[in-house]
């Protein structure tokens, strides 16, 4: 095969599907049989191609094509193994993988990367919020009335890793327009630690409004109290039908003292929820991903420099601040032992994220939006 790796021996075939943790009714003998004949279709396209194939076939790879393609055909149920039992369907199945293995492995679309995994600004921000993710992961989650900042936090840190692994691909406006989301959650957040039960309580119930706005709530008699105490409230904030909405999606803030009588103060993002919680200041790069999620001529001629940098500066600036909350939660919570794996991690990553960020902004300061 022109130096390229041969096929696994059928011990050694086996030995790695163990460690695919596949059910019981897996039929490994079966998924061998369409490897070798995956290779052997490897080899065709390969030779008749002129040697296409520049480097050794990752025989990993193939076992997982093989072993996925399987699964799906048999839809996870060993009775359909009899309508994929046949030389037909066996060759399709093996020529499919083949198929896969070199569109997707050897000629794998690429975006123009910026950066990669293994350099210090992915991999020291992806440790920490692993790392952060994993201790979320011990707390009990999904039961709002009790579990609310978690499952924010836990929300918020799942989107910065998003984030992190699209520029890590090669997709800035992606992750850029991504970011948007995070940007609404942290400052949800942020409002929220800062004032605490009443506040989440306010949140709570205006989530319930959502519910019955949307009519998903099962008891309808119990929907229609919700909705006519909903549009009594509103009548108290001096609102109209058309701000049902609005008022749905941030009437929870009216429970921020003082928010009643502000006269500046907004139901929207901008003059609201962005303002009270601080962060006014993202209000133009807020704006800029509006413009790239709603398919305006800059997503299309973006300059990647530029959106990769500024995705980065504003992941890593969300971040400190979610760091935050999770130190305040953290320490609320944990025993001595695993208050000292944090603070020790924290020394060794938080001073170079912060180092990392400073020496990313001086690039970022020389870019424009545009080619």
């Amino acid at each position: 095969m022109n130096n390229l790796s041969k096929p696994l021996s059928k011990d050694t075939f086996m030995a790695g599907l163990s460690y695919l943790g596949l059910p019981e009714f897996f039929d490994n003998e079966f998924c061998y049989e369409i490897y070798l004949l995956a290779n052997e279709g490897i080899e065709m396209l390969n030779s008749s191609h002129e040697n296409i194939l520049s480097k050794d076939i990752d025989q990993r790879q193939i076992i997982l094509y093989t072993a996925g393609e399987i699964l799906y055909s048999i839809d996870n149920d060993p009775n359909n193994y009899s309508r994929i039992k046949n030389e037909e369907v066996m060759n399709q199945i093996a020529g499919v993988v083949a198929d896969k293995y070199i569109s997707l492995s050897m000629f794998n679309h690429d975006q123009g990367k910026m950066t990669n995994k293994f350099l210090p600004p992915a991999s020291s921000l992806d440790i920490y919020i692993n790392f952060m993710l994993n201790i979320i992961n011990s707390y009990r989650k999904n039961d709002p009335r009790s579990t609310l900042i978690v499952d924010l936090l836990n929300k918020s840190l799942s989107i910065s890793r998003c984030i992190l692994n699209l520029l890590v691909e090669g997709y800035e406006t992606e992750a850029f327009a991504s970011w948007r989301t995070l940007h609404e959650c942290e400052c949800t957040l942020i409002l929220l630690d800062k004032y605490g039960d009443e506040l989440m309580n306010n949140y709570l119930k205006h989530m319930q409004y959502g519910l019955a706005f949307n009519n998903s709530i099962e008891d309808k008699e119990k929907q229609d109290q919700i909705f006519y105490k909903m549009k009594e409230e509103m009548k108290g904030y001096n609102l109209k039908s058309k701000d049902i909405k609005k008022y749905i999606e941030y009437g929870w803030m009216y429970g921020i003292p003082g928010t009643k009588e502000d006269e500046n103060f907004k139901l929207n993002f901008r003059d609201g929820l962005q303002k009270l919680a601080g962060l006014e200041a993202y209000n133009q790069r807020y704006e800029l991903s509006s413009e790239v999620i709603h398919s305006t001529p800059l997503l299309i001629y973006s300059r990647k420099q530029f959106f990769y940098y500024l995705t980065f500066l504003c992941l890593y600036e969300s971040f400190f601040r979610l760091e935050k909350v999770f130190t305040s939660l953290f320490s609320k919570r944990v025993s001595e032992d695993q208050m000292a794996q944090y603070i020790s991690m924290r020394n060794l990553y938080y001073a170079q994220l912060v180092a990392i960020h400073q020496r990313e902004s001086i690039k970022f300061s020389q870019l424009s939006p545009v080619k």
